[in-house]
Parts: C-alpha cells; structure tokens; sequence
C-alpha cells in the first residue's frame, strides 16, 4: 500500500546567536529579532488552527535566563574557527550582551512553552549555533557542544531525538557523532543548489539559483520519495525541499509567484505520496509580520486542502520514520 503524502515544517530558532557574525542587536536585532516572541506565538495559533506539526530546532544558548547563567555552562571545548566573528566565545561578546537587549539571546520560557505545545517537537540547533564546515573547528569540539546542548536540554526536560545543522552543514563524521548521542534524525540539504560550495564563484551561483527557483520552477519540484530518504552514518535524513522565503517588499509583486511555486510543490508530493519539507527561521518573520503570517496561513490553508483530498499527513520530522517503517 503507498504511502500519503506529508508536510515536514521545521524551525531554526537561533535568535542573536545565529547573527552575531554579521549584525548586532541595534540593527537586525531592533527589526527582526525583537519580534519573535510575538511570531512564534502566532505561528502556533496557526499550528493548531490548522492541526499542523512542527519541529523546533533550538539553539542551546537561548535556554538560560541570562549570561552569568550561560557562562556558567560553556562547554570546555571551544569551536577554534579560523574566522573569530563565527564564535560567540570570542572577544567577550557574552559578557559584553547588554541588559536592554537580553531578551534577544535568552528565552527560557519560551523554550519551556514550547515543550509543553501540542504538536511540537524540539530538536536540538546545537549549543552555540555551531558552524561544521567553518575552517579551524575539529569535530572534538563538535561532539563537546553537542554534549552540552544535550546537557542543558535535559535540564528543563527537554530530550532529543533530531538536529537541525546551523547553515545545514553536515557531513558524515559529525552524524556519526550524533548517532552516538541518540541522535536519529537530521534535516539534509535540499537537493538542488544546496551543495557545499567549492568557489566563490560556486557559492554565489547556487545563491542566486535558489532565489530565482523560489519564483520560477528551474530546479523542478523538490519534494522527496520515500524510497530516496536514506540513513547516512545511521542518522535519518529529512531532507529539506524549500525555505520558506520571508517576504520582500522589493519583490512584492511576484508574491503570487512565490506562492503559487510552493502550493504547486505541495499538491505535487500530496498526490505522489511524497514529503515536502519546508523550513525558515522565526526571525525572519520578525520584520513584515503581518505579511508573512498571511503568506504562512495560505500556504497550512493548501495543506488542508491536500490533506481532505489526497490525505497528506503532517509530520515533525521524528514522526517520518514511523512512517518509513510501516508496513
């Protein structure tokens, strides 16, 4: 018997940590990270009005009250990147975050929320934002921030079975590592224009495919069979189809375009009993909330179409392989 199409949403919830190599808290801070709180409790009310899942992957950082907390709680092995912006352990930048932007580093509450949220599920981003493919990083620290990530999660009673790779740079070695620590599933890059890049000129390319592809069908549909989700180094790739790209107003009148490309995907892998897996980070709601909220609910508005017509599921990304295993 075939399978029923699904729709994999998973989250990358970094707040500063996953900025502060290229902005600061009085810049993309004032625009789009002070909004999160408010985005994620209006994703979730669209979660349940839509009875949609949804993965959560969780920076480390975010779950302390306040940095003499996380200071506290630094792993031993510090990421040596070649590049020092990359690390939130350089040059005092946790001693140095201010009081009136600490609700852009830490939320606990929030993370606790969450955890208690049907149809939610955490998975781990790891604990600092941790760069694999950055020059200068060993996976010996890999694994120690990992650790650590586990460790704080555990805490608040938060247990991990998925991981979300910041910049979705993964590679063998480090699944290996996270096999090792009960890690069972991960989010794969998507299949096209997501490669590691080998050049600059490789880098800006795959860049500018990707957003051309967001409007216009030139890298086909980018749902995935189930027969092509496989396990690398013992650890489940979900592979990734699309970013759910925040919106522009620059681009604004292609929206229709923007939208029409991701329900078509979406009816595509309903039908053909494949996963569509969309992902984005709550910030990037942050700035033209209202906006993206509405492009957001027209798209779970598709996937309850697909859902009554066709019977697509909606799965966290821990959920695919129970349905892998069915018989």
């Amino acid at each position: 018997m075939s399978k029923k199409g699904c729709l994999v949403i998973s989250l990358d919830y970094e707040l500063m940590w996953g900025c502060c190599e290229w902005s600061v808290p009085q810049e993309y801070g004032m625009s789009n990270i002070v909004n999160v709180p408010k985005v994620i409790d209006r994703m979730l009310d669209l979660f349940q009005r839509y009875d949609v899942k949804a993965t959560f992957a969780i920076v480390g950082m975010i779950m302390h009250k306040d940095k003499k907390e996380l200071l506290e709680n630094i792993p031993q092995k510090l990421p040596s990147y070649e590049n020092p912006r990359c690390s939130p352990y350089n040059n005092h930048y946790i001693e140095n975050i201010q009081d009136e932007y600490i609700d852009m580093y830490f939320a606990l509450e929030t993370v606790k929320k969450l955890n208690k949220y049907p149809n939610v599920e955490i998975a781990t981003h790891t604990f600092c934002h941790y760069y694999c493919w950055e020059k200068g990083q060993t996976i010996e620290q890999f694994e120690d921030d990992l650790i650590n990530a586990i460790k704080i999660a555990n805490n608040v009673g938060i247990r991990f079975s998925s991981i979300v790779f910041p910049k979705n740079m993964v590679s063998d070695e480090y699944l290996r590592i996270c096999k090792r620590h009960g890690i069972n599933n991960y989010r794969g890059n998507a299949l096209k224009f997501f490669n590691e890049p080998k050049s600059r000129f490789e880098s800006i390319k795959n860049k500018a495919c990707r957003l051309l592809d967001a409007y216009l069908n030139i890298g086909g549909y980018t749902s995935i069979p189930y027969s092509q989700i496989n396990k690398n180094s013992g650890v489940l790739n979900v592979a990734a189809s699309r970013m759910l790209r925040p919106y522009s107003p620059k681009l604004s009148i292609f929206e229709e375009l923007r939208l029409s490309r991701i329900k078509k995907e979406m009816e595509y892998a309903a039908r053909n009993g494949e996963i569509y897996h969309l992902w984005w980070h709550p910030h990037n709601f942050g700035a033209n909330m209202a906006q993206n909220l509405i492009f957001l609910e027209k798209i779970l508005k598709c996937y309850q179409s697909c859902s009554k017509c066709y019977g697509m599921l909606s799965c966290s990304m821990s959920e695919v392989e129970k349905i892998i295993n069915e018989k």
